[in-house]
Parts: structure tokens; C-alpha cells; sequence
């Protein structure tokens, strides 16, 4: 269903074009663009060093977890934001404009619920991380910016799933609910 460019807001994300939307193209940009390339870069050097030198990076597995961690969390509020979610279209495509709307807003409700939960976990977690020093094992590494940016990064997608059920539940004129 998403085929729009990283550029383009997609045609029923034009209503919130503004502030989320670029904090959610931002985010998908460092995911897409610094990360995941991050990861494919320290997945060649530790192949190259472990079967070609046998002197395999010992931190590569958990700086390699951090970085898909960073990949896949910083992308889901512009996959929200493009509509590349799944959903039933078994179900979705019988439904009517209004009630496509609806289903919309639903699931955006719950969607919320999970994201709220998440972001307020992380953020709690960032504290106590700092406090106990908690970080990787293999390197000196903490854990309190990750779960930091994944609190952002469920606060940006809270902030997505609130505009879904708003435009859910906005009016539709007579005669465009077919």
C-alpha cells in the first residue's frame, strides 16, 4: 500500500504534514540510512574477521542487536505515518469509506494503548539505566540512549496513532461513505 517516497507524504497523511510528519521521516532516515547501513557494514568487517583473520569482533552480536533495535524502532512511526501496517483487507475492503474510517481509528486506539506503554516504559528505564550503569557486556556501551530514543520514538508514534483517530472520526460528507 506505500509506495510514496520518503519525501512525500502519502495521501491520507496530507492533514498532518507538519511537525510529526518530519519527526517521523527524520527518524526513518536515521534508521534507513545510518543504522541499517551501520549494521550491514559491522555484519561484513565481523564475517570478514571471523572466517578470513579467525579474530572475530567479541561485541559485534550486541552492537549489531543495538543497531537493528535503532533500525526497526525508528521506522515505525513513518510506517504508521504511510499506512504500511497490515490490516485484514479480506475484511477492510468491504467496508465503506466511513467505516474504513472507523477501523482506522480503532485500530490507531489500540495501537496507542501499546505505544503508550512502551514509551512510558522507556522512559522510566532510562534513569535507572543511567543510575546502575547498565551497558553491554563486551563493550563499554550503555543502554540509557537506546531505551532514551525508543521512548522518543514511541512518544512520535503516540503522536501518529492520536492523528489516525482524529481523522477516524472526522466528519465525512454526505454521499462519500460509499
Amino acid at each position: 500500500m506505500v509506495d510514496a517516497p520518503l519525501g512525500d507524504d502519502p495521501p491520507h497523511g496530507r492533514s498532518d504534514s507538519g511537525l510529526v510528519a518530519r519527526l517521523s521521516r527524520g527518524a526513518h532516515g536515521l534508521g534507513a540510512y545510518v543504522a541499517l547501513p551501520g549494521l550491514i557494514g559491522l555484519i561484513g568487517v565481523d564475517v570478514f574477521l571471523r572466517y578470513v583473520l579467525r579474530a572475530p569482533l567479541p561485541w559485534g552480536n550486541e552492537v549489531g542487536s543495538l543497531l537493528l533495535l535503532v533500525a526497526f524502532v525508528a521506522s515505525l512511526p513513518y510506517c504508521t505515518h504511510s499506512g504500511g501496517h497490515v490490516r485484514m483487507d479480506l475484511f477492510y475492503a468491504r467496508y465503506s469509506a466511513r467505516g474504513r474510517r472507523r477501523a482506522d481509528a480503532v485500530s490507531a486506539l489500540c495501537g496507542l494503548v501499546l505505544a503508550s506503554v512502551l514509551a512510558y516504559q522507556s522512559f522510566a528505564e532510562v534513569g535507572r539505566m543511567y543510575r546502575l550503569g547498565s551497558g553491554a557486556y563486551l563493550i563499554d556501551l550503555p543502554y540509557w540512549p537506546f531505551a532514551a530514543f525508543l521512548g522518543l520514538s514511541a512518544s512520535v508514534l503516540c503522536l501518529q496513532f492520536l492523528l489516525a483517530i482524529g481523522r477516524g472520526f472526522a466528519r465525512i460528507p454526505e454521499g462519500m461513505d460509499r
